[in-house]
C-alpha cells in the first residue's frame, strides 16, 4: 500500500481505531529506542560513547540515501526491468553504501571505533531497520481491511473541499439488455481547471491513472458520470484549480434521493449519417459502433479503443454531436450503437440500439 493510501486510511478511521495504531507505533519506537540505548551502554564502559553516536549520526544519514539508491532507478526504469534493476542495486551498490560508511565513519569518529565494532554496528543497524519494515509489512493486511470497511461507508471527510461544479441531478434511465442506468453530470465554471479525477475502487486509490475509466469521462472541464443500477455509485476524488489559487482536491459521490424525481425514461439515441446523438453523455469505453458495407461483415468499431493514427480527440465522451471516426474513408454506415457493462461479479451486461429503431 502507498504511503499516502496508508495516510488517507488512517486519518479515516475511528478514534478508538486510530488509537490503538498510535499506542503500537509507540511500542515500535520504545523497541528501537531501548535496543539504541543499549548499544550505547556497551559503548559507555570504554567511554566511547561519542564515537558510537557519530556512527549512529551516519547510519540515520545512510539510511535514506540507500532507500533512494534502491527505489528510485527502478521507478525511473518502469515495467519488467525494473525488478532488475531494484536487485541490481540491492546486490552491487547497497551493500558498500552501508557497510563502506559504517566502517569510514568509526574510522573518523572521535574516540576511533575498530573495523569489526563498525561492521557490528551496521549489521544492528540494519536489525533495527528491519523492525519498522517488518512492521509495515504485517500491517499491509489490517489496513487493507480498514480501507475496504471505510470503502463501504461511503461518506465524504468532514474535511472535504467543496466542489466549484455545478452537480446537475441524477438521471434515470432504462437501457434495453442492461436495465436500469444513472447518468448524472458535474459542470465546471469558467474560472476552473479539472486536473485530474480518481476512482476509489474497494475502499482504495488505485495509483495507475492511465487505465479505463467506463464510469465517468471527461469534456473539457466537466465531468460526466454513467453506471447501472447493479454497480455501486461511483466514489471519485477530482483534483481542480480556480484561476491561479493552486491545486485542491475534493471528493465526490452522487446522492441518489428520487422521490420527487420523475420516473426513468428511455436511453435513445438519434443517430445521424456521420455519428449519433445521446439523450445523455456516455463514457467512451462504455460504446462501440457497428458499421457495415454491402458485400462485407459488419465491422464494430470500439470507442473506448487508443486513437488510431491521425485521429484527434477532443473528449473521451460520447455527447450529442459525436462525429465517428472514418479512417481511409470507404462506405461504411452506422447500423447500431452497442453499450457494455462489466459489473463487480464478472457479469457483462450488453445492450443494442438499432439505427432503424430510433432514426
Amino acid at each position: 500500500m502507498e504511503w499516502q493510501q496508508v495516510l488517507d486510511t488512517f486519518s479515516r478511521m475511528p478514534a478508538g481505531q486510530r488509537q490503538l495504531w498510535w499506542l503500537a507505533a509507540a511500542g515500535l519506537l520504545f523497541l528501537m529506542l531501548g535496543l539504541l540505548w543499549l548499544e550505547s551502554r556497551l559503548f559507555k564502559r570504554s567511554g566511547r560513547v561519542a564515537g558510537w553516536l557519530f556512527v549512529r549520526l551516519v547510519s540515520a544519514l545512510a539510511a535514506p540515501l540507500l532507500l533512494a539508491v534502491l527505489i528510485v532507478p527502478a521507478r525511473m526504469v518502469g515495467g519488467p526491468e525494473a525488478l532488475a534493476v531494484f536487485y541490481a542495486a540491492l546486490l552491487f551498490v547497497a551493500p558498500p553504501l552501508w557497510f563502506g560508511s559504517h566502517l569510514l565513519a568509526g574510522r573518523w569518529a572521535r574516540p576511533a571505533l575498530t573495523g569489526g565494532e563498525s561492521l557490528a554496528l551496521a549489521v544492528s543497524g540494519l536489525l533495527i531497520l528491519a523492525i519498522p519494515g517488518t512492521a509495515f509489512l504485517a500491517a499491509e493486511a489490517p489496513l487493507y481491511a480498514a480501507a475496504r470497511e471505510i470503502g463501504k461507508q461511503r461518506t465524504l471527510p468532514a474535511d472535504n473541499t467543496p466542489l466549484r461544479h455545478a452537480v446537475q441531478p441524477v438521471q434515470r434511465y432504462h437501457l434495453p439488455g442492461v436495465g436500469l442506468i444513472y447518468t448524472q453530470s458535474l459542470l465546471a465554471p469558467p474560472d476552473t481547471r479539472l486536473l485530474a479525477v480518481e476512482q476509489r475502487q474497494g475502499g482504495l486509490w488505485p495509483g495507475e491513472q492511465g487505465s479505463a475509466h467506463p464510469v465517468y469521462c471527461i469534456n473539457g472541464n466537466d465531468l460526466h458520470l454513467m453506471w447501472s443500477a447493479k454497480e455501486e455509485a461511483p466514489y471519485l476524488r477530482l483534483h481542480w484549480e480556480k484561476g491561479f489559487g493552486g491545486r485542491q482536491r475534493s471528493e465526490f459521490t452522487p446522492a441518489l434521493d428520487f422521490a420527487n424525481a420523475p420516473p426513468a425514461a428511455e436511453f435513445t439515441v438519434a443517430f445521424r449519417s456521420d455519428g449519433v446523438d445521446p439523450v445523455a453523455p456516455i463514457p467512451r469505453p462504455r460504446a462501440y459502433l457497428i458499421l457495415e458495407q454491402p458485400g462485407l461483415t459488419p465491422y464494430t468499431q470500439m470507442l473506448g479503443a487508443p486513437p488510431e493514427a491521425g485521429e484527434k480527440r477532443s473528449s473521451d465522451c460520447v455527447l450529442s454531436g459525436f462525429t465517428r471516426w472514418t479512417a481511409g474513408g470507404g462506405d461504411w454506415q452506422l447500423r447500431a450503437i452497442g453499450f457494455s457493462f462489466q459489473l463487480p461479479s464478472g457479469e457483462l451486461l450488453r445492450s443494442l440500439i438499432e439505427r432503424h429503431a430510433t432514426g
